[in-house]
């Protein structure tokens, strides 16, 4: 959670009534004592447990809460500063600043396809349907877990670790491929200072950012990295995964036909899909 961040809380705590101090995006004892506050107010189901949290915990399920409260999906309120919270904070800061929230378009044709992914128009006729949030009324898509060859830490909680990754089973071969080929081509510590260790995503059953369509997430065909340094509307200035050391990185998923949106349209470069634009 950066100062931006903490500035949109402040100012929504301000005018709550409940914060009477400077936005400075200082996150001090007065903002964590009107966010504790705050909680108390925003609609939304909150989890039992949250006054146990920490001030942090506490400020970041204010603005999750917010956001829904908005109509912009945050994910679960569980007061961790993960993609999808970080994310939704830039909608609601755009939201706020333009009274609208631009949605990202995929239109771009993409190259070579040696496992005949669909378009993203195509997904469901080739994947089946994509699942719900909190697997709600319709069931998940057809998951399997994929080993990846080296250790995966939780971008927004780097204690966490995970072994690999959650997709559907159609594209398990192809991406079980492309993770020998990553691990052949890069050391642990290549791995690691390119962020390629830090997860950001994989199946999430949710709609695209800004948008009505479901995301390419929903039916467990993208894989995210490293958000925090490959942010959303970040380009190639920029974004980590931009630089010239990250080629073979995204030759080895273009080889099996996957997608990134940043060497596409040079935005979003954490994320790549087993679906053409």
């Amino acid at each position: 959670m950066d100062t931006a961040a903490v500035r949109l809380i402040q100012r929504k705590l301000k005018e709550m009534g409940l914060y009477h101090d400077r936005i400075d995006g200082d996150r001090g004892p007065n903002t964590h004592a009107a966010a504790a506050a705050g909680l108390r107010q925003m609609p939304g189901a909150k989890p039992a447990d949250i006054d146990t949290w920490s001030d942090k915990r506490k400020c970041i399920a204010f603005l999750q809460l917010w956001c829904h409260a908005e109509g912009i999906n945050a994910g679960k309120i569980d007061g961790w500063w993960g993609p999808q919270t970080d994310f939704a904070a830039e909608a609601l800061a755009e939201k706020l600043d333009t009274g609208a929230i631009h949605a990202w378009r995929d239109i771009v044709p993409g190259s070579g396809n040696p496992n005949g992914w669909p378009t993203q128009a195509g997904v469901t006729a080739f994947y089946g349907p994509h699942g719900a949030p909190n697997f709600g009324p319709t069931p998940p898509p057809p998951l399997v877990s994929v080993p990846c060859p080296w250790v995966l830490k939780l971008a927004w909680d780097k204690n966490k670790t995970r072994s690999g990754f959650r997709v559907h089973q159609k594209v398990a071969a192809s991406l079980a491929r492309v993770l020998q080929q990553i691990a052949g081509d890069y050391s642990q510590a290549q791995i690691a200072d390119l962020g390629l260790n830090l997860f950001g995503g994989d199946y999430n059953a949710r709609k695209m950012r800004g948008g009505t369509a479901w995301s390419m997430h929903s039916w467990g065909i993208a894989i995210d990295f490293d958000p925090e340094r490959n942010q959303l509307k970040w380009g190639r200035d920029r974004a980590r995964l931009a630089q010239p050391d990250c080629l073979r990185f995204w030759e080895a998923w273009e080889a099996e036909g996957w997608v990134s949106l940043g060497r596409e349209k040079n935005f979003d470069w954490m994320h790549v899909q087993a679906a053409k634009l």
